[in-house]
């Protein structure tokens, strides 16, 4: 069955799950109305004495469909399953999306794999819910097809907040513009940046305030600037709460898009080690200074800063 729950490919499932409940989506961000389907489909398994079940896609299917408008996710394939795995879902099917699984219909997906794989009994969606080819698998057509096929449709309605609803596109907008509290309030916790720490050239030490340096994984960046962010490390779960700089270091020569982070009060090492950064707030923006000692003094500032929030 794969690792914890997780299958991938689309010959995964050798043996259905018990009376399956199935929702079906990319799942970018793991947003509030993401959990709000995957609660149902949780929720109306256990009832059923079934197994819940998301079906998932990587790559995201507009990164196969149309590259170039393609947006950077909001999350690493692994963090998403995880957090799919975290509010409940007993199975997690990652289909691997390429232009030849984009040819199957929306009758086909359903019939071969929903109803043919999983057997499923029910199909938990929401109210703009749309797949296959030509997006001709609306709600309409899943309400015509699901009982000729044995399998009850679900419809969830859209959460909505500030008069719009919550969508992973919104949530981008949001934190490429630095604009970290509207989007802490469409994902339900704070934007996060995920990476590996690795080792750097030691200027954070040299200025009195060693800096931790995280190779990031491919995915949205908010604008470059100083922020107050939480640490967490993957293996342990241990927070740290500390200041993040996440820019081209002008003052030093500019350089490579670089992100640093100085953990307050931390004493160790994480080289090497996978770790996943909440935005809190930004301080501000990231600028030159005259000179390294000019530098430090403002680096000072903004640990204070951060100290004041943390302590509010």
């Amino acid at each position: 069955m794969g690792s914890r729950g997780v299958v991938t490919g689309l010959r995964a499932f050798r043996e259905a799950p018990r009376r399956a409940v199935v929702t079906v989506g990319v799942f970018d961000g793991v947003h509030a109305a993401h959990r709000q389907l995957i609660r149902t489909t949780v929720q109306l398994a256990r009832r059923l004495h079934g197994t819940s079940v998301v079906v998932t896609f990587d790559p995201d299917p507009q990164a196969v469909l149309n590259p170039a408008r393609t947006q950077p996710a909001l999350m690493p394939l692994r963090v998403r399953v995880a957090s799919l795995r975290a509010l409940g879902a007993q199975r997690v099917w990652v289909i691997p999306f390429t232009r030849r699984f984009a040819r199957m219909s929306a009758e086909q997906f359903i019939r071969r794999l929903l109803v043919g794989r999983l057997r499923a009994e029910a199909l938990v969606v929401g109210e703009a819910f749309a797949f296959g080819r030509n997006r001709r698998g609306d709600l309409a057509a899943l309400r015509a097809l699901g009982p000729r096929l044995g399998m009850r449709v679900v419809c969830v309605r859209a959460i909505t907040r500030g008069g719009a609803p919550v969508s992973s596109s919104r949530i981008r907008r949001l934190i490429a513009g630095g604009q970290l509290a509207p989007a802490r309030a469409l994902l339900g916790y704070a934007p996060m940046l995920y990476g590996v720490v690795e080792g750097g050239a030691g200027r954070g030490r040299r200025l009195g305030f060693p800096t931790a340096n995280i190779r990031l994984a491919s995915q949205l960046l908010p604008p470059q600037g100083v922020y107050a962010v939480a640490v967490r490390e993957a293996a342990s779960r241990r927070l740290w709460r500390g200041v993040m700089n996440l820019g081209v270091r002008p003052t030093f020569g500019r350089g490579p898009l670089v992100c640093e982070v100085h953990l307050l009060g931390f004493a160790g090492r994480l080289l090497g080690r996978p770790v996943a950064i909440s935005l809190l707030k930004r301080l501000r923006a990231e600028r030159r200074f005259p000179t390294p000692a000019v530098l430090q003094r403002q680096v000072a500032r903004d640990v204070r800063r951060a100290r004041h929030l943390f302590h509010r």
